[in-house]
């Protein structure tokens, strides 16, 4: 479901920006010129980054809502799992990086990550004049995160829902083939 690629780059998003030190991240892009800009406030020490390495990360929606719901959409569709390899660069980039490839217009702000502990708000002006607004809590260490998302989406497609997310460091990569 296309509605779906903002909650991927969201949750890449935080997971990207591990690595940021404490104190707030604000990260803008704007699709139209693939410029990127990327504040820092606060201070404090470099906390955890994600190890490099195979991940898995099972994701489940939740109090699905969304205008015209088609039939046989459940409020709470199956959970996903997906298994990807996180490489050494990837793990050292934030979230910048991702949002070249967002193909979104977002803002995030609020985003601290201390003491094992993440929180983020990130808004982005969507394709087709739609906005979407999503709040982030979570752990992580290095070879493991939780979050909760709540997402909503304005605009021709209005939907809102929740997501838990959990991933862990599973082992290396698997060799290219």
């Amino acid at each position: 479901m296309k509605l779906f690629i903002p909650l991927m780059a969201t949750a890449a998003l935080t997971l990207a920006a591990c690595d940021q030190k404490t104190g707030s991240t604000t990260v803008t892009s704007n699709a139209a010129t693939g410029e990127v800009k990327q504040t820092e406030t606060g201070a404090g020490s470099a906390v955890a980054k994600l190890q490099p390495g195979k991940w898995e990360v099972k994701t489940q929606v939740s109090d699905l809502k969304m205008k015209d719901m088609p039939k046989g959409v459940s409020s709470t569709p199956p959970a996903q799992t997906n298994s990807i390899c996180l490489t050494a660069e990837q793990a050292a980039k934030g979230p910048a990086e991702l949002l070249k490839g967002a193909q979104s217009d977002c803002t995030v702000t609020s985003s601290t990550f201390a003491g094992g502990k993440v929180e983020s708000e990130l808004t982005c002006k969507m394709p087709g004049d739609m906005t979407m607004h999503s709040k982030t809590k979570g752990t992580f260490t290095e070879t493991s995160f939780t979050t909760d998302q709540e997402m909503e989406m304005s605009g021709a497609h209005a939907m809102s829902q929740k997501v838990h997310t959990e991933g862990r460091r599973i082992g290396e990569c698997d060799a290219a083939r």
